[in-house]
């Protein structure tokens, strides 16, 4: 489920009137998203009153989880290309290290020499 966007309102002291959680003034709304298991479906999930506090403590949170996703994302792609450079340079020093197939190389020359079936 993807979250199309979110939007933040602060609640004025009207509507609060009265409220058992007069604290919670921060409302925050979700704009309609599409199950991934249906087709053509469309959710617009319930908005949420949180406090001030609650507010910070969200964002400060998932800005250290965005950080720690970053960070072991390029961690992965660090190690990704370190494997990579040594398959490549294992790759090279196969064929490097590889006297040629002298009976290969004559087969090939053969083929190009006179195209027609091909022997094995």
């Amino acid at each position: 489920m993807l979250i199309s966007r979110v939007s933040l309102r602060l609640l004025p002291s009207e509507e609060l009137a009265g409220d058992p959680f007069p604290d919670a003034c921060v409302q925050l709304a979700f704009g309609p998203t599409r199950p991934s298991d249906e087709a053509g479906a469309v959710a617009v999930p319930e908005s949420v009153r949180i406090t001030p506090a609650d507010l910070v403590r969200l964002r400060v949170e998932s800005g250290l989880a965005l950080g720690e996703i970053r960070a072991e994302m390029q961690r992965a792609e660090i190690a990704w290309r370190q494997q990579l450079s040594r398959w490549y340079g294992d790759g090279r020093l196969a064929v490097e290290a590889r006297a040629p197939d002298i009976s290969l190389l004559q087969r090939a020359l053969d083929g190009l020499r006179n195209p027609g079936p091909v022997s094995t």
